[in-house]
């Protein structure tokens, strides 16, 4: 469902700043995008308090005031320039062709169709604008009774087919490298993997563990690779709580980072400094712009990780 808009009151308490601050920030650096009510009053999205953290996390890294919110405009502004959207003609064609052919069990006109766009769009504009709101259209109809269980998994299986084939090759090459993997109970994988594509166009070399992998699992395969990060992903609110300690745990000794819809509704302070932006290509942006920044002061496993 669509991100739901804050007044300022629940913003300041989402990101533990105050309304004056959040103000002065949106005055001084057009830090944030708020729309207005029909009273007038201000909304935030996701994306305000997506910037916002990414702020808090600069300034404790010491960068000065100016310069960080520069760097926040750098990285929210540098996933779209790498990937200029889809216009919005090429989109809805693009979207009926997928519910038509995929939910008819048919692949072939989808898979034409988004090699058709591959040939004219950045990879990551297909992803961002095309297969993550279909997907999230899907799981909206389909929760409402308008799609059935089956047409979900086909339209799932055939578009996480065709995602990871533009990944291969992923974990070959890269000065930076990277663990994904979902979290223990989570099966739900295809953000994840438009994030991993993001992260290999920024020179990361990624290691994929997918669906459903044990925490110890992720940390061998984090010492294997001297891996830079873990990224974990969850869809679903209780993931991560079912498994906190043994994130904290890992977090004690590897750089430790999350993401997903099941992230957003989680209070605990510790895992809030480690949460990644909803777009996935803006994360893959800012995680990318962390480790710029972090790489000559601290070692692969040892750098925190930037809020969303």
């Amino acid at each position: 469902m669509p991100d739901p808009l804050l007044r300022i009151g629940e913003l300041a308490r989402r990101t533990d700043l105050s309304p004056d601050l959040i103000r002065a920030w949106e005055r001084r650096y057009d830090l944030l995008r708020p729309t207005r009510s029909d009273g007038g009053f201000r909304l935030y999205s996701a994306d305000d308090i997506s910037r916002l953290r990414l702020m808090q996390r600069y300034l404790a890294l010491g960068i000065p005031t100016a310069q960080a919110a520069g760097l926040v405009h750098r990285v929210q502004t540098a996933a779209f320039d790498a990937n200029p959207g889809v216009p919005p003609g090429d989109i809805r064609t693009a979207l009926r062709v997928l519910r038509e052919s995929l939910e008819n069990f048919d692949d072939a006109p989808a898979d034409r169709t988004l090699e058709r766009l591959l040939g004219v769009f950045a990879p990551g504009a297909v992803l961002r604008d095309i297969i993550l709101p279909y997907l999230r259209e899907l799981g909206e109809r389909w929760e409402c009774g308008e799609a059935t269980i089956a047409q979900e998994h086909f339209a799932s299986s055939f578009l996480e087919g065709w995602m990871l084939t533009m990944a291969r090759g992923w974990s070959r090459s890269g000065p930076y490298r990277a663990v994904l993997a979902c979290a223990p109970g989570e099966r739900h994988v295809l953000g994840l993997i438009a994030f991993g594509l993001a992260l290999r166009d920024l020179g990361w070399r990624v290691t994929y563990l997918g669906a459903d992998a044990p925490v110890r699992a992720v940390e061998y395969a984090a010492d294997a690779v001297t891996a830079h990060v873990v990224v974990l992903s969850a869809a679903l609110p209780g993931t991560f709580a079912a498994v906190s300690d043994e994130i904290r745990a890992l977090a004690r000794t590897h750089a430790v980072a999350v993401g997903g819809p099941g992230v957003a509704g989680n209070r605990s302070d510790w895992l809030a400094s480690r949460t990644l932006p909803a777009d996935p290509l803006v994360a893959a942006h800012a995680l990318t712009a962390h480790e710029h920044t972090m790489s000559q002061s601290s070692g692969p496993q040892r750098s925190p990780v930037p809020a969303s």
